[in-house]
């Protein structure tokens, strides 16, 4: 049933066509402006080591490290566990593995966990390993954690990416400075400014006030 709004005839096939395209553009026009949130880390997905038991490691059983038990920068509360004269400042799931990889030690990297005990962390330096416990040549894992302690700061990975992140630092560093230095420069420029059309003013002032009345 034709609507009465409808214009009859070619033309006014055209002309619908043209209003119904209009609005299916705006339509994706509005998609288009959406802001679109990359989609969450699969939490699940994990890095076997060795690399060839990729398909036959069985992890269920393994025992968990997280960052955080080795985190000088974290507290007891927050699952560290030794204290800070042994601890490593923010070891990530890499070092850990690696660590373990010196060891010989079979492990799962689960890069995407996250730690209860510490909600930052899954965001912040997330992650944790899960290791075969029947390979630990130590007695307990508190031995292994203290291995590995003591293992981290010297893996020469972790130190070239401190260095990179020192370097970075640096260089946002002085372009903070550069942008303080410019933004001095030009406080200071406008209150020369300022100052110099003050003086015009007051100049103007004083000629007025000298001028005698006729």
């Amino acid at each position: 049933r034709r609507s009465p709004y409808q214009t009859g005839g070619p033309q006014g096939g055209a002309e619908n066509a043209l209003e119904s395209h209009g609005r299916s553009h705006e339509h994706s026009s509005g998609k288009e402006e959406r802001i679109q949130l990359p989609p969450p880390p699969n939490r699940n997905f994990e890095i076997c080591w060795p690399i060839q038991e990729s398909f036959s490691m069985k992890s269920q059983n393994f025992s968990v490290i997280y960052p955080s038990y080795l985190d000088s920068t974290k507290s007891w509360k927050e699952g560290r566990r030794m204290g800070k004269e042994h601890a490593v400042p923010t070891p990530t799931v890499s070092d850990i593995s690696q660590g373990l990889q010196s060891l010989q030690i079979r492990h799962v990297l689960q890069p995407h966990k996250g730690y209860s005990r510490d909600t930052t962390t899954l965001w912040d330096n997330p992650g944790r390993v899960k290791f075969d416990a029947s390979q630990n040549p130590y007695d307990t894992k508190q031995q292994l954690l203290m291995e590995l302690a003591k293992t981290i700061p010297n893996l020469p990975a972790r130190q070239r990416r401190l260095e990179e992140e020192a370097q970075q630092r640096q260089q946002e560093e002085e372009k903070e400075q550069e942008e303080r230095e410019r933004m001095k420069q030009q406080q200071q420029q406008k209150q020369r400014q300022v100052a110099a059309a003050s003086q015009v003013a007051s100049k103007s002032t004083n000629k007025k006030k000298g001028k005698k009345k006729r």
